[in-house]
């Protein structure tokens, strides 16, 4: 029984080790992509709501403060 164990540990095939690597890689990475894809959208509301909308507030209040910075008053 030991010698059939031992002989089965001696004969691994290193390509079929490498396949079996290179699956589960890909399996794990092909997960994690498939969990970012379907949390993008989650994200891109995040961002936008973070960032972009307190920017074009923003903007319409600064263009209005350049412009009255820069009026000249004619009297």
């Amino acid at each position: 029984m030991t010698r059939e164990h031992d002989n089965k540990n001696n004969n691994v095939n290193p390509f079929v080790t490498g396949t079996e690597f290179w699956q589960s890689i890909m399996t794990y990475w092909l997960d994690a992509y498939g969990e970012f894809l379907k949390n993008a959208p989650k994200m891109t509301e995040y961002w936008y709501d973070t960032y972009w909308i307190p920017w074009l507030n923003w903007m319409p209040q600064r263009q209005q403060q350049d412009k009255d910075k820069y009026r000249v008053k004619i009297e």
